[in-house]
């Protein structure tokens, strides 16, 4: 018994062609998409800050990643490195100036500020 949609004279074909179904998905994945709440990109925290397009602070910024490759990319081991990295690019107006206690060196100069001793 042959189907009242095959007639016989090539492959059965359905009702929607290939085109059609295509079509259909793409509706319907967009329909799918109301309840998506959309992206709003919003700036950094400390807001942006230019590259160091002269390499003014390349040599600290090298040091501090040869600590890193040294230590197996353990950042704690190079922390005194970092707050010379950032210290230069604060010197240079490649960042805003921060309080480096703000920037989680806090520890760093107090063992510092300890270390000197007092003149009298």
């Amino acid at each position: 018994m042959r189907s009242a949609l095959h007639s016989g004279a090539g492959p059965a074909r359905s009702r929607f062609s290939a085109r059609s179904r295509s079509g259909a998905a793409r509706t319907m994945s967009t329909a799918m998409n109301f309840g998506a709440k959309s992206f709003k990109p919003r700036p950094p925290d400390k807001g942006a800050f230019p590259l160091d397009h002269f390499g003014e602070c390349s040599a600290s910024k090298e040091l501090f990643m040869e600590c890193l490759r040294r230590s197996g990319f353990q950042s704690g081991a190079c922390r005194e490195l970092s707050m010379a990295y950032l210290q230069c690019r604060m010197e240079r107006q490649l960042m805003a100036n921060e309080p480096l206690e703000k920037l989680g060196f806090k520890d760093l100069i107090d063992e510092k500020s300890e270390a000197k001793p007092e003149k009298s």
